[in-house]
């Protein structure tokens, strides 16, 4: 219990009770009424702290792209005698290619427990040592077993980053800004693959140049690590952690100029959050709450926000195991339905995102207009490249103001506008034409399809947000897997033109689910967001609840 009778030290006023257990199906605290001193409910001032912090934050994402990029340059530079073959044949590129995608898998499934269990920001520090290592590795490569390998390790990296990434993003950023830095995320993969392409044109003519393609990946990767004083642990797993003193620290990081009283606010809510999280697991699993614990109520003065050893105390009853018995305390928690549901959408969304098609455009689109007799088959690349680069900036604008349904309704239609004249760009063979059709898909795609996808780690609660995160990112480098592996193949079988009608259909079958089944969050706390799968999926929750 809190001491009622406390002194009010940080020139609040008001008191305020709380009832514990007024609503165990709230992962969303009450203690919220002191809305001016809400420092999510203040404009975020962008210093040169914060820019550094969500900027070096995204460096995962960086290499993510750079990563994707890059393959492209290697395949047009990479000679059968620098692997000591008398021959490169496409199924050995699509395994170059493809093993990477595996290896993501791989990372996808690590991340997770190694977030869980060291944090992000430790997690995130790992994968960048691995990718140093990775990228020496395929530099030196001799042969083509060494190549996959090194190609496969990589993958590692890239895949822990791309679980780990937007889940730290998620966790620091502010509910009013939260869509823009998740979004933030999506422009470094994009500048990545930008910048591979540029380095792959600057050194086409370069013998060998694959190896320093590969060997610049370093470079990212070695500013992070060199950065890493400066960047915090996400508050949120600090206070899951007990780690109360480090959360209130990464807090005053994160809302460099927010007042005493706001920074103790929000880690007050922090913690009540995930303590009503915790109860809501136990009333899922039938577990029955303590007396003492279900009839008490607790008032908190506001001169007690962020009071280290009240938190602590009221952290400690509320994580009270259920029952009488204490002598066994091990309790396994089932996914709550509403997870399920937010866990679902997430992945099949992310589904749609690889089944139509994108990634086989950056990893094969030099080889492409090689084959149509482009004079320099990487600046219709680059040009690729570009428009997707230039039009995440524009999710990045929009995604908050517009909301992320809407921007998914408005351009996956035009994404299937722009396969429909691939068809016929691939069809006379007519270079114009198909960049123009492949340059109005990437617009399309990178405005919403390529950006939004990653932030329906914000659907899911703390407890389940690294794990769900895993699940997503394993959905998207399965679907990239089978893609990668066949798309050559499947091309020289049934057509170029039969190829991108495939992708178009289910583009129109992702408009259709977003449509009926994905929600709108914009504006919404991570903790309020429960509340849109409390029962079924309701899409249009922010829209009847505040427009």
């Amino acid at each position: 219990m809190v001491d009622e009778n406390s002194n009010n030290e940080n020139g609040l006023d008001q008191e305020e009770e709380i009832d514990v257990y007024s609503d165990l199906y709230s992962t969303y605290t009450q203690v919220t009424s002191l809305t001016t001193n809400d420092v999510d409910n203040t404009t975020y001032p962008m210093t040169w702290k914060t820019v550094a912090l969500f900027g070096s934050s995204t460096v995962g994402g960086l290499l993510f792209g750079y990563d994707t990029g890059v393959i492209s340059g290697v395949l047009l530079s990479l000679k059968p005698q620098d692997l000591g073959r008398a021959t490169i044949s496409d199924w050995d590129k699509e395994l170059i290619t493809s093993i990477t995608c595996l290896g993501c898998f791989v990372g996808s499934l690590l991340g997770s427990p190694l977030a869980d269990k060291y944090g992000r920001r430790i997690t995130l520090a790992i994968f960048c040592v691995l990718f140093i290592v990775a990228a020496l590795w395929m530099a030196l490569a001799s042969n083509l077993v060494l190549l996959v390998f090194g190609r496969f390790v990589v993958g590692i990296a890239v895949g822990t980053a791309a679980q780990c990434t937007p889940v730290y993003l998620c966790e620091i950023s502010p509910a009013k800004i939260r869509g823009q830095i998740l979004a933030l995320n999506s422009i470094a993969v994009t500048g990545g693959q930008f910048l591979s392409y540029i380095f792959a044109y600057g050194l086409y003519d370069v013998n060998g140049s694959w190896r320093i393609l590969f060997g610049l990946s370093a470079v990212p990767a070695i500013i992070f690590l060199s950065m890493l004083d400066f960047i915090p642990e996400s508050p949120r797993w600090l206070v899951s952690m007990s780690k109360y003193d480090s959360a209130k620290a990464a807090l005053r990081m994160i809302y460099p100029t927010a007042s005493p009283g706001q920074i103790n606010l929000k880690f007050n809510e922090l913690v009540i959050n995930l303590s009503k999280l915790k109860h809501y697991q136990d009333e899922q699993t039938s577990l029955m709450v303590p007396l003492s614990v279900r009839s008490s109520r607790v008032t908190i003065n506001s001169a007690d926000y962020g009071s280290v050893a009240n938190l602590r105390s009221l952290h400690s009853l509320m994580n009270e195991p259920s029952g009488t018995n204490h002598s066994n305390k091990t309790v396994h928690h089932r996914m709550e339905p509403r997870t399920k549901r937010a866990l679902l959408i997430g992945c099949v969304l992310m589904f749609f995102q690889q089944i139509t098609g994108f990634n086989a455009f950056m990893y094969y689109t030099p080889l492409i207009f090689s084959k149509l007799n482009s004079h320099n088959p990487l600046l219709p690349a680059m040009s690729i490249a570009f428009t997707n680069f230039l039009f995440t900036f524009l999710a990045v604008y929009l995604v908050d103001l517009v909301g992320r349904r809407s921007m998914l309704l408005n351009t996956i239609w035009i994404m299937t506008v722009g396969l429909l004249l691939s068809t016929i760009g691939f069809q006379h063979e007519n270079v114009v034409v198909l960049l123009f059709a492949v340059s109005i898909f990437v617009a399309a795609y990178a405005s919403a399809m390529g950006t939004i996808p990653w932030s329906s780690v914000e659907f899911l609660p703390l407890n389940r947000r690294s794990f769900g995160a895993s699940c997503i990112s394993c959905t998207n480098w399965l679907t990239n897997f089978v893609i990668t592996a066949s798309y050559l193949s499947v091309m020289n079988k049934i057509g170029t033109e039969d190829t991108m009608l495939f992708f178009a259909l289910f583009s129109v079958m992702a408009w259709f689910f977003v449509y009926f089944w994905y929600p709108e969050v914009k504006g919404l706390s991570l903790e309020e967001i429960g509340k849109v799968f409390e029962n079924g999926i309701d899409v249009h929750y922010v829209y009847r609840n505040y427009y």
